[in-house]
């Protein structure tokens, strides 16, 4: 009679770099444990900031195999291999994030040495981060910011982290950096913004000071603050660019220009002002460098090689960004599982490419570009524009996410949560803010009131939907085809035979969109 083998305990240190849970949205984020607490409940410092006291070993997914020896000693490997990650289901979520990257290492340099200069001179300034989408900018900005500043006191740095989206006007934006880096004095009495910028002027100057506080505000889609706090991200920018500043403002969105529109309209090029004004590009990603990323997070072997290399190519083509191609490359990793195939084929990932859609230009092109599951928040927040003025506020918004989420959800779908979703729509320019005659402080304490819109015309948002949704079956033929005439080849024929029909059915559906 054999019995049940033992359950493996976690064992977890401090330091050591976990997936955990955070209970708000059911989601695993990267955080390290910072302390073990006698109840033996762990304390984590997630990689943006948050901190939780109470979390448990249950709710942590450890990035390295850190399980209690087995009673019997395993063999020692005959060959020494590269680590690889949880699973490469896990490996390929746009939320992993992996140890170490790989491509940006002159954007990582740049961003880095901005924060070890400011922290070294005790002085402000702006470096604005800018480039096509998931290229990595927030990636590599937080990464070196943590790289210089997570080791410091506060006594000497204070770091916050804050994204654009999520302000509904300056006075929002303005509480929250003073809140983020300055003493909770500063906002005493509630201030008005007149009062709270004199405030954040006095805090944030360097003066006499022998050893200032260094102040940084990091700012993910800056852009989005153009509209409702462009005026108090100016005040900001100043106040960051003063020659005795220690505020050092960090600006992350895709376009160029940003800094020109917000900032430089009224200052010229070569002042004082703008030379202590940076700017970091991140260039589309190159089909070979989109293989090293999946590569890295999943190892050598889950894919067939043919099959990489055309997902990799059509999303350089396409895009250049690394979370469609993760996305991609998840898909097809589900959909191989389902029908019993290792390696991923080329058959996977010409379906999973197919069902991504392909759009080059129009409102198709905004929607083709995104994951699944954006798919989903945009059908949602076209469904509850049916009133006078089309709008609806966040919190509805991410109801109806949840609601068509089951509905909707197709096989190999990456699931995220609704915040990602409409996050990833504002960034793609199909949702944005709409008019908003609440009171500025009533609009602070309840941001899931803010109001949005969807701001392309909605039936060619329904027809990109449909198209992408429909399943286009000349096409599923055409590749079935081409499956089957491969089998009929000897096996040493079959890879390239199959690849090379299945490249020119990709080739054509990007043609056809």
């Amino acid at each position: 009679m054999s019995s049940a083998p033992k359950k493996r305990k976690l064992s977890i240190a401090v330091g050591d770099k976990v997936d955990a849970l955070w209970p708000a949205d059911g989601e695993y984020y990267p955080a390290k444990v910072r302390a073990i607490n006698e109840d033996g409940t762990i304390a984590l410092d997630y990689a943006d900031g948050d901190r939780r006291n109470d979390a448990t070993t249950s709710e942590l997914r450890c990035k390295k195999p850190l399980l209690e020896a087995p009673t019997t000693p395993e063999a020692p490997p005959s060959e020494p291999s590269e680590p690889s990650p949880i699973n490469p289901d896990d490996a390929l979520r746009l939320s992993y994030a992996p140890d170490t990257t790989s491509h940006r290492e002159t954007e990582y340099e740049a961003i880095r040495r901005f924060f070890a200069e400011r922290l070294e001179q005790r002085r402000g300034g702006s470096l604005y981060v800018c480039g096509a989408p998931g290229t990595g900018k927030t990636l590599h900005v937080e990464r070196a910011r943590a790289h210089v500043l997570g080791s410091i006191p506060t006594r000497d740095a204070k770091a916050c982290f804050l994204r654009g989206t999520a302000f509904a006007s300056g006075d929002a934006f303005l509480r929250a950096v003073a809140k983020g880096v300055c003493s909770s004095s500063v906002l005493q009495g509630d201030p008005e913004r007149g009062e709270l910028l004199l405030r954040l002027k006095e805090t944030c100057d360097a003066g006499t000071k022998t050893n200032p506080v260094l102040r940084v505000v990091v700012v993910d889609e800056i852009d989005s603050l153009l509209k409702c706090g462009g005026e108090a991200l100016r005040k900001v920018y100043g106040l960051a660019t003063r020659e005795t500043s220690t505020l050092a403002l960090v600006g992350v969105a895709n376009a160029i220009d940003v800094p020109r529109r917000a900032f430089f309209g009224d200052i010229p090029r070569n002042s004082e002002e703008a030379s202590r004004h940076g700017t970091v590009v991140f260039r589309p990603y190159e089909h070979k460098q989109l293989v090293d990323i999946v590569k890295q997070r999943v190892g050598e072997g889950v894919f067939a090689a043919p099959a990489l290399e055309f997902v990799a190519r059509k999303v350089a083509a396409h895009s250049g960004d690394a979370r469609r191609a993760l996305d991609a490359c998840r898909a097809a990793l589900l959909s191989a599982r389902r029908h019993g195939e290792h390696p991923v084929s080329m058959a996977r990932a010409a379906e999973a490419i197919r069902e991504s859609g392909g759009a080059t230009h129009g409102p198709l092109a905004a929607v083709a570009s995104l994951p699944h599951h954006a798919h989903v928040a945009l059908r949602a927040a076209l469904d509850l524009s049916t009133n006078a003025d089309r709008s609806f506020t966040r919190s509805a918004l991410a109801t109806a996410y949840s609601r068509l989420q089951p509905q909707l959800g197709r096989r190999g779908d990456c699931a995220g949560a609704a915040d990602d979703s409409v996050a990833l729509l504002e960034s793609a320019g199909l949702v944005g803010a709409a008019p908003d005659r609440r009171s500025k402080a009533l609009k602070a304490r309840n941001p899931g009131q803010a109001k949005l819109r969807v701001l392309v015309d909605a039936d060619d948002a329904r027809a990109a939907l449909e198209t992408l949704f429909k399943v286009r079956a000349p096409a599923a033929a055409l590749l079935a085809a081409a499956t089957a005439h491969a089998a009929k080849l000897p096996e040493s024929h079959a890879d390239r035979a199959c690849a090379a029909v299945c490249f020119a059915v990709a080739d054509a559906e990007g043609a056809a969109w």
